[in-house]
């Protein structure tokens, strides 16, 4: 719990810090992740939930996919 609450922290300080737009998303994006990580690295039972982590370009490429077929 402590260790989301410095990922949360962190986050919070670079958007502060007046990063642009697609930092602020990268940032929240791979915030997100680690905290994904950290619960399946807590909860091995729930492993059918814990699948190999995506970088943010390849999600950007799927929801550019996702968009574009809409």
């Amino acid at each position: 719990m402590v260790n989301l609450l410095h990922v949360i922290i962190l986050a919070i300080m670079v958007l502060i810090a007046g990063c642009s737009s697609e930092t602020a998303k990268r940032t929240a994006y791979e915030t997100l992740q680690n905290v994904h990580e950290q619960e399946c690295l807590k909860n091995p039972d729930s492993s059918s939930e814990c699948s190999k982590r995506e970088s943010y370009e390849d999600y950007q490429r799927q929801r550019k996919t996702l968009e574009s077929s809409n």
